[in-house]
């Protein structure tokens, strides 16, 4: 009975477990709409004895507001690096295009059914604040191919160019109203964080265009 013991408490798997969480909310200008709009980013830093593959789903949950979005495995993204493996969502809309603010709960659920939780809070802009950006954001060709100049847009910003497929082939920081993307871009984005909202701002997709 005792050898019986010691042999099942040798084959015991430790459960999964959620490291931390990581959330963002992005004040996103879409250029098809020329409307603003805010977006969730939330990604969980998960272990597992038995490897990452067991994690199958992500739900994210605000009871408040009885909001429930799952995630499947084909759908998230996924950051796996030396002693860490993170998974999540990026740019998440709802309704309103505003983010409900208070009390989120991500729980990570394996292939076996089994669920680890973290809570983190989505908390509402400071009273003292500046207003959000509610202004058009343009870009126009310059007279050199792949050069472009923005108005309505911060000065201290990224620009993230991808190819025809969706592939990131270029992430240039930038300072002033022009900026350049490779050869090859399909598409840009622009990127910067608004640190006295506590929010990221982001403009695009923009297509690339043909010079002047």
């Amino acid at each position: 009975m005792i050898l019986g013991v010691l042999l099942l408490a040798s084959c015991s798997h430790a459960p999964p477990q959620v490291v931390q969480v990581f959330d963002q909310v992005d004040r996103v200008f879409d250029p098809a709409t020329q409307a603003w709009s805010e977006r969730l980013s939330a990604f969980v830093q998960a272990s597992s004895s038995d490897g990452t593959k067991v994690f199958d789903r992500l739900h994210l949950i605000h009871d408040a507001q009885n909001l429930f979005v799952t995630v499947g495995r084909s759908q998230w993204v996924s950051v796996d690096r030396p002693g860490e493996y993170w998974v999540g969502v990026k740019d998440l809309g709802f309704p309103g295009g505003k983010v409900p603010t208070g009390e989120w709960r991500a729980m990570l659920v394996t292939r076996a059914g089994q669920k680890v939780e973290i809570r983190f809070q989505v908390p509402p802009t400071g009273p003292g604040a500046k207003a959000p950006r509610t202004s058009g954001v343009t870009v126009q060709p310059a007279d050199l191919t792949g050069q472009y100049s923005v108005a309505g847009w911060v000065d201290d910003y990224l620009v993230w160019a991808r190819d025809a497929k969706g592939q990131l082939i270029a992430r240039n920081k930038t300072l002033g109203p022009s900026f350049q993307v490779p050869q090859g871009t399909a598409t840009f984005v622009l990127y910067s964080y608004d640190k006295d909202r506590g929010e990221g701002l982001e403009a695009g997709p923009f297509p690339v265009q043909e010079p002047r």
